[in-house]
């Protein structure tokens, strides 16, 4: 989606409080878990280097990480949001967003799920039918090869005609 002038929302007071909060709130929870940023990164499968910007407030952080934070924490996406900041109609409001996107996310799956699924059966039938059909062999042959016959010489049918 291309970004609109003046649309400027990573910069707003909103989105800068979110994401402090949300920093304050992973860093709390892997202290009191007594986890280093290597080990929790580890876990949540995040690389170290982006996963040290998210905990300092400076790092955009995408669902998916969010998620994969969230497990290795053992707390639910909403746990790292509940009473991170003073600004709790913004927090709010991001937990509103991020739930709206991971219901649209669980039912895209669900779809490409049940399509991956027909897939298989249409391959199961297509492979089951490959294996019962009587196997014929047809070997095709073209045309024997033309040999060409070695053209005796001008010179020699002269003399033959001449003697």
């Amino acid at each position: 989606m291309a970004r609109r002038r003046g649309d400027d929302f990573e910069n707003s007071e909103v989105f800068l409080e979110v994401q402090g909060a949300l920093a304050r709130k992973i860093k709390r929870l892997r202290l009191d878990r007594d986890l280093s940023q290597r080990q929790l990164s580890s876990i949540a499968d995040v690389s170290g280097p982006h996963f040290g910007l998210i905990e300092a407030g400076v790092g955009n952080v995408s669902l998916l990480v969010l998620v994969k934070i969230a497990k290795a924490l053992g707390v639910s996406i909403a746990d790292l949001f509940e009473g991170a900041g003073s600004g709790k109609s913004g927090v709010d409001s991001a937990i509103v967003r991020l739930s709206g996107t991971l219901e649209r996310v669980e039912k895209h799956l669900e779809r490409r799920r049940d399509e991956f699924a027909r897939f298989g059966d249409e391959l199961k039938d297509f492979m089951k039918e490959h294996r019962e059909a009587p196997r014929v062999t047809v070997v095709e042959r073209g045309p024997e090869p033309v040999r060409k016959t070695r053209r005796q010489p001008r010179l020699a049918s002269r003399e033959q005609g001449s003697t």
